[in-house]
């Protein structure tokens, strides 16, 4: 009987622990594709505040640093040191560099040389990148459904870019696009491999941000591209996209890592041109056409898929 009751526990036990894990994973969705609406609309926050003055460099530059006093105040009011453990020191600089400078910095060049769509586009060659790199590199495994949502994530981000031809750009702007999605892909590579993502989200968005201010000022001050004479709406602005990125987004994105992996939350950030695309036909007057229509129902098929092989793992 004693046998029947142990073999019973044993049952329960691994039941509440893929219940558990189960939970985890549906998490991770959900904060992995709140992190990508986020991202999704500061963009057109950012248009707003160009109105006022401000650029690409400037506006990075002002992302990273009004987020920090926020982010201090936020710590010591938990009660969260800032040491970081040695361990963690070097892949906590690598994703600072790569992610919060780096991948910005390229995106924003690539716009002098090609359409912002395009550019946009071609910078969403990353979540192919992840799997991949996770895959070979890390022998991680990859079920038939997150290959389909791969496929169908990329196809809808595809399906956005609606006037792609040799006209419109030019081999240095495709380039730096390319180059900005091989930067994040790094980042977040190196977030899940190296265990940084068990690090306090605050922390870590602290760390991220001191380095992405730090660098995009010194880049912004040697190339004459740091503009500070903005408007008073223009300040505001950025001190919105600063918050909702810096503190909420960032933040999210790296508990979205933690529960579900580097390849599930870069195909579940294909939602990020799908908030993108909506609040430009909300917001600014873009036009919805077939092509975005069909470009949102692959990506949110894509989100489906993957919840499914959640669901299954």
């Amino acid at each position: 009987m004693s046998r029947l009751n142990g073999c019973d526990q044993t049952a329960l036990h691994r039941k509440g622990k893929i219940a558990m894990l189960k939970n985890q994973v549906y998490k991770g969705i959900i904060f992995t594709a709140a992190s990508a609406v986020i991202f999704g609309f500061t963009p057109i926050l950012a248009r707003i505040s160009y109105d006022g003055g401000a650029n690409g460099i400037t506006m990075t530059f002002l992302r990273c640093l009004l987020s920090l006093p926020v982010l201090f105040l936020i710590l010591k009011i938990k009660g969260i040191p800032l040491k970081v453990e040695p361990a963690w020191r070097m892949p906590v600089a690598v994703c600072g560099v790569f992610g919060a400078f780096a991948t910005t910095v390229t995106l924003y060049m690539s716009y002098s040389y090609i359409p912002v769509g395009m550019a946009t586009t071609l910078h969403f060659i990353y979540p192919v990148l992840v799997t991949a790199g996770c895959v070979l590199i890390f022998r991680e495994g990859i079920t038939i459904k997150k290959v389909l949502a791969l496929l169908c994530g990329a196809a809808g981000t595809v399906l956005f870019l609606e006037h792609f031809s040799a006209a419109t750009g030019s081999g240095t702007g495709i380039f730096l696009a390319l180059l900005s999605g091989l930067f994040y892909s790094i980042h977040m590579v190196v977030m899940d491999k190296s265990g940084i993502k068990n690090m306090h989200y605050f922390k870590l968005s602290f760390y991220l941000c001191l380095f992405g201010a730090a660098l995009s000022g010194i880049y912004g001050g040697v190339t004459g591209q740091l503009a500070l004479h903005l408007t008073g709406q223009a300040w505001l602005f950025a001190f919105l996209v600063s918050i909702c990125a810096s503190v909420g987004a960032i933040s999210l994105f790296q508990l979205g890592i933690r529960y579900t992996g580097a390849s599930t939350a870069a195909i579940l950030s294909t939602l990020e041109p799908i908030t993108s695309v909506i609040l430009g036909v909300l917001v600014l007057g873009e036009l919805f056409t077939a092509r975005k229509i069909a470009g949102c129902l692959c990506i949110l098929l894509s989100v489906v898929l993957i919840a499914a092989a959640g669901k299954k793992r």
